[in-house]
């Protein structure tokens, strides 16, 4: 009678793990993205998402999640990995690239996560995940946009603290005619959601500022001061390009080529903006250009975009030397041939004999990058396990964020005691399970 019951969730998440270890055997090569967080339940929870070779293309899915017993020390995330990789017949050695946070125990020397796996994998490629690195760069700025920045956040969060206020605010905006009724509140966690924040903030400055007429508003005299309606509208304006950057390295399937790319791009336009500001423009800037600007305030915004030049190359200090892999790119590209010179000799001659083949040339415009060097893997197998093994990195931890937001869902306060890694596989895999194999020992119904 049991073998005539419906298809469990358990079953398929078995299936699906069976699946994918399958096919990371076959593949004999994948990347990491790892990263821990703290449940409802105050339970830390460590998770990790898998990008492999799978036939003609590169793929990436949920990998696992599992409760930590104890402290979440670089050890015990390396235990609970190794032990997971051990278990399912895959080892170190196969792994070539892990993205990770930049918390004390991924990066300790001695007793850091990437100190154990380096200990197991020298040749590993290990890289702190771009979004965290450019939420760090955005929280630098001069001591006076950060008076200002902080004296909007207390003044927004004091509304969304105090639901009566929240509504007084709401239905003088109606009367107004505001665009927008209510304020956007900020978390800590999110850093950049201080773009949307201070938008939505100095578009309801004329609001707020009657509203403190009547109420008990904090920073309330310092809104109608014109300079910091001036450094208000600025910052607006650079979160607003920094959320941008942010979007465009979020996604799937993001490489470590293209989002370096995006990187060198936005450091170039805070040079560009630099200079247009010393020349008095800030056309790049549509709020702060359309409010009065004396040139003091366009000295400070001056100073804070080199501040955050230097900050992008302090962080990303590997981003110049991206020339190095223009021959991935475009191997065909004769311009590309001297980025071949730190490659092996090996590897050199097999580029050589690619860039003259033509019969792969006329297909490198019909493929992707990585559809285009896994077909050149049986003939030029060297040059193109290099290759893959770079468009193998994950630039992010993104996955794992887009996880935990499916298990903050599921594991939630009515249901803090639920263990969700079964769950989590057959919600987030994009490896299906194989319903045939399940059923074929299972008894079917027989129709009346």
């Amino acid at each position: 009678l049991r073998e005539t019951w419906p298809i469990s969730k358990e079953r398929m998440s078995e299936d699906i793990e069976q699946h994918l270890t399958e096919k990371l055997q076959a593949s004999g090569r994948f990347s990491l993205q790892i990263d821990e967080s703290t449940d409802i339940s105050g339970a830390a929870q460590l998770l990790a998402n898998v990008r492999y070779v799978d036939g003609d293309s590169i793929k990436e899915t949920f990998f696992f999640c599992k409760e930590m017993a104890s402290h979440t020390t670089g050890e015990e995330i390396f235990k609970v990995t190794d032990n997971y990789l051990k278990e399912n017949n895959l080892c170190w050695s196969m792994c070539v690239s892990l993205s990770r946070d930049g918390a004390a125990c991924m990066t300790g020397r001695v007793r850091g996560f990437i100190a154990k796996v380096k200990a197991q994998n020298p040749q590993i490629v290990t890289n702190h995940c771009i979004l965290h690195r450019e939420a760090l760069v955005a929280k630098t700025m001069p001591p006076e946009l950060t008076e200002v920045l902080n004296q909007a956040v207390q003044m927004v969060n004091y509304f969304k603290s105090r639901p009566l206020k929240s509504r007084l605010f709401s239905q003088l905006c109606a009367e107004m005619g505001a665009d927008h009724q209510s304020l956007i509140l900020h978390t800590e966690e999110r850093w950049l959601s201080r773009g949307k924040v201070l938008s939505r903030f100095y578009e309801l400055r004329e609001e707020l500022l009657e509203f403190s007429r009547e109420h008990a508003v904090p920073h309330k005299d310092r809104l109608a001061d014109k300079s910091l309606c001036a450094r208000l509208a600025y910052l607006a304006d650079i979160f607003e390009h920094l959320n941008e950057l942010n979007a465009k390295l979020q996604g799937r399937n993001e490489n470590i080529l293209s989002s370096t790319d995006k990187i060198l791009g936005f450091m170039g336009k805070l040079t560009l903006w630099r200079e247009a500001l010393e020349q008095g423009s800030m056309n790049m800037f549509p709020l702060a250009s359309a409010a009065p600007q004396a040139a003091s305030e366009r000295a400070i915004y001056a100073e804070h975009l080199q501040t955050l030049k230097e900050r992008f190359e302090r962080y990303f200090p590997r981003v110049a030397d991206i020339e190095d892999n223009d021959w991935i790119r475009d191997p065909f590209n004769q311009e590309s041939e001297s980025s071949t010179e730190k490659l092996t000799m090996k590897e050199r001659e097999e580029s050589t004999e690619l860039r003259a083949d033509r019969t792969l040339k006329q297909k490198f415009s019909e493929l992707t990058l990585h559809q285009f060097w896994l077909v050149c893997a049986s003939e030029y197998p060297t040059i193109s396990h290099h290759a893959i093994d770079q468009l193998l990195h994950f630039p992010t931890t993104y996955l794992c964020e887009l996880a935990f937001s499916t298990f903050v869902y599921m594991k939630n306060k009515t249901r803090s005691w639920l263990s969700v890694e079964q769950d989590l596989r057959v919600a987030l895999s994009s490896v299906p399970p194989r319903i045939k194999k399940i059923c074929a020992p299972r008894q079917a119904h027989v129709s009346h």
